[in-house]
């Protein structure tokens, strides 16, 4: 009988609890009607690739003399 009662205890505590859990937690954000306009980035052109350290400097894996 100790057995019965001590499992319904469990069992209200955990339908309990997810009504709380469902409760406090926000609702899903709608989704959007429509995708967002893709981005177009410009490729053409652009900034001479340079090393990032002075030529008196040299690189960490003996690119120095490049």
């Amino acid at each position: 009988m100790i057995r019965l009662f001590i499992i319904a205890v469990c069992v209200v505590v955990v339908v309990v609890g997810i009504v709380v859990w469902n409760a406090t937690t926000e609702p899903e954000a709608p989704a959007a009607a429509a995708a967002p306009e893709r981005q177009h980035f410009d490729l053409e052109g652009g900034q001479e690739m340079r090393p990032r350290w002075g030529k008196t400097e040299g690189g960490a894996d003996g690119t120095s003399g490049n």
